[in-house]
């Protein structure tokens, strides 16, 4: 048989045995399914941060002294009108905080924060006394807790989270008011005071900041925070001269940097 005919007789079987071949191939590759997960605010996190403050006080009556004190043998000093003062305190925030978010079809953000700080604030201040002979005296003031409990509220931005926030806090602080009195002639020798006293102070916070979330379940921020303690009276107490009261005016300020650990994302 010659090459053609076997070439020819080939090529007949590959003609007929190419549909069934045919048949056995898939009509259509399959194609994989991809679907890119959306990221939201909306969980629930726990928290540090960490910064600085700074506090600002107006005092008024620094010091309201004792009248004829008898360790004095009888008038030996005069007192003033009232006296108003500021003092200013600096020092570092640290603390916690823990809160949940939730955002919207719309990319807004709700929720609610609360957060705790211990602080190294501290400030001091000599003062002149009106009292006569006149006397001077140190007065100290410590800051060292501030919690809060906010509502936030705010826009996302993909990974990016702009809010507002405020709500309640308090502050709790330590006053001291040191020096002498000196009687009149110097009849006695200059008569030792300490007075000490405690300030638990309820107020409001506004604030507003930037989030960042580098990953699925972690974020950093940036904030800024304005805090109004009114006006409150602190009862100063001293062993030898009783007690007096103290009139502050606080407001304060505090820039933090945070992170947070997402615990609990709906996703």
């Amino acid at each position: 048989m010659s090459k053609l005919s076997l070439f020819g007789i080939a090529g007949l079987a590959l003609i007929a045995t190419a549909p069934a071949f045919a048949a056995d191939l898939p009509t259509q590759m399959p194609v994989k399914a991809t679907f890119v997960q959306r990221f939201t605010w909306t969980s629930c996190y726990i928290g540090m941060h960490g910064g600085g403050s700074w506090m600002s006080n107006t005092v008024t009556d620094p010091v309201l002294l004792v009248q004829d004190n008898v360790n004095l043998g009888g008038p030996g000093f005069t007192t003033g009108g009232p006296t108003t003062v500021g003092l200013d305190q600096r020092g570092a925030v640290v603390g916690g905080q823990l809160g949940c978010d939730y955002q919207t079809s719309s990319n807004f953000v709700i929720g609610i924060e609360g957060a705790a700080s211990g602080s190294t604030m501290k400030g001091e201040r000599l003062l002149a006394l009106p009292d006569s002979p006149p006397d001077t005296a140190l007065l100290t003031i410590k800051t060292d807790f501030i919690p809060t409990v906010t509502g936030r509220v705010g826009y996302a931005a993909d990974h990016w989270l702009f809010y507002a926030k405020g709500g309640v806090a308090w502050a709790n602080s330590k006053y001291s008011l040191t020096g002498n009195f000196t009687a009149a002639g110097a009849v006695v020798p200059a008569i030792p005071f300490d007075f000490e006293g405690l300030g638990d102070r309820l107020g409001w916070t506004l604030g507003a900041g930037v989030e960042w979330a580098f990953s699925d379940d972690w974020s950093a921020r940036l904030e800024y925070d304005y805090y109004d303690f009114g006006t409150h009276t602190a009862m100063m107490n001293d062993v030898n001269n009783g007690v007096s009261p103290l009139s502050f005016k606080t407001t304060l300020q505090t820039v933090k940097l945070g992170v947070n650990f997402h615990v609990w994302n709906w996703q």
